[in-house]
């Protein structure tokens, strides 16, 4: 078979693991019981794997307060001691069956939102977002008392009554809300206002079964975009069976550390390609905020653009595109020009504002890098001493995938073959 047939095939078959995948959240676990091959002492950030001494600083401070919150070290000083020693592994949370929103700070007992996949059996986790305290630890790397308190409750009581069910129910499934909320004008990465009731509808009635069935209600009605984090869990759990499917230039993997951004392709496995993490431009919606503040990409949100959401269907979600600044029209040539980039369209979907046309799907490294054109990502402006700024938009870097393309070309083709 020739090396293009080989990779349209790889392509295709990569791009339905997709298309096909059933994820239904199924429980809310500690990570060190979800999490494969993950050591006990061991912390994950955001982006791709980069050393502590040339993290950003929200990241160190993510890295101190870990562990600190698994009670490793007593003070912040002794925990870089041991973050210095070497013996604390720090890795990517993309490089497990999680990811990382925000800084991404995950350790072993941080409650994580568990899917799995009915189609492959693949198991995915993310962390839930922490209620009153926003972002918290794992989103910015915050530590208190009462964050760590606020975590043990999540973990061990807020979703203790709900568990049983989800099992006795066989779980909740996502797609079918994630693909109304698409209808209703949510791009499930920046706006998740339509999906948030659409999961409240559908728990509530399972909730009211619980002994703790009013915290557990009040906790998703008080929440705001509370889904962010169903829908991370929803999209990884969905891709992680591509990974490692051989000739496929399918991107599996992507987000950014606030200093590189990189990407992962299905048939290179675990290997990152990074640039310089870009910079979201957009609206400022905090008083205050300057561009110098701002932090370039930090997050591996953008997971939900590998697997057609987010910026790659901005034509579906109006409200977006005022945010950033942008015209519905301009929204609509966005995801126009995604379709020049990506694999195929996902029947599971509709885009109103196209007419109905089901949004592409699967990101390709080939065509970005002789095309030019940059996948969009949706997202949101983060201060470099934290804090939200605003939202907007940004684009992959081109050096992520030139750089995939040329170890692509020198696993797979010989100098005789072009593609």
């Amino acid at each position: 078979m020739d090396i293009k047939d080989k990779i349209q095939a790889a392509n295709y078959k990569a791009v339905n693991h997709i298309i096909d995948a059933e994820p239904y959240w199924i429980d809310v676990r500690r990570a060190d019981e979800v999490l494969e091959n993950f050591d006990e002492k061991t912390i994950l950030h955001s982006g791709p794997p980069i050393a502590y001494e040339n993290m950003c600083m929200l990241h160190k401070r993510g890295m101190i307060n870990g562990v600190l919150l698994e009670g490793w070290a007593d003070n912040e000083a002794n925990a870089e001691k041991l973050i210095l020693s070497g013996e604390i592994k720090i890795d990517s949370a993309m490089n497990y069956n999680t990811v990382g929103s925000g800084t991404g700070i995950i350790t072993r007992s941080v409650p994580l939102i568990v899917c799995r996949d009915k189609k492959t059996g693949t198991v995915a986790g993310v962390f839930p977002a922490e209620g009153e305290f926003g972002g918290g630890f794992c989103g910015w790397g915050v530590y208190s008392k009462e964050i760590a308190q606020n975590l043990a409750y999540m973990r061990d009581t807020l979703f203790s009554g709900i568990r049983e069910i989800l099992k006795d129910i066989g779980g909740i499934p996502l797609k079918p809300i994630i693909a109304n909320g698409l209808k209703m004008g949510d791009e499930n990465h920046s706006s998740q206002t339509a999906v948030d009731l659409l999961f409240l509808k559908e728990i509530i009635p399972h909730a009211l079964k619980c002994a703790n069935s009013s915290e557990l209600i009040m906790y998703f009605v008080n929440t705001n975009r509370f889904f962010h984090n169903y829908g991370q869990s929803f999209s990884r759990c969905s891709i992680l069976s591509a990974e490692g499917i051989e000739y496929s230039t399918m991107v599996t993997a992507a987000g950014g550390n606030g200093v590189e951004y990189g990407i992962k392709i299905a048939g290179l496995g675990d290997r990152w390609f990074t640039a310089p993490s870009p910079m979201i431009h957009g609206k400022y919606m905090t008083q205050g905020s300057k561009p110098e503040d701002q932090l370039p990409w930090i997050g591996d949100s953008s997971i939900v653009e590998c697997v057609g959401l987010g910026g790659i269907v901005s034509a579906a979600s109006p409200i977006v595109c005022s945010w950033r600044g942008d015209k519905l029209s301009d929204a609509i040539n966005t995801t126009r020009k995604m379709k020049k980039i990506t694999i195929s369209q996902n029947s599971n979907y509709e885009i109103p504002t196209l007419d109905f046309e089901n949004p592409p799907v699967g990101i390709d490294v080939l065509k970005v890098a002789r095309s030019g054109i940059l996948p969009v990502i949706d997202g949101g402006m983060i201060n470099k001493n934290g804090g939200w700024m605003g939202a907007g938009c940004a684009e992959i870097p081109l050096d992520c995938f030139t750089k995939a393309k040329k170890e692509f070309e020198k696993k797979y083709c010989c100098k005789h073959h072009n593609i």
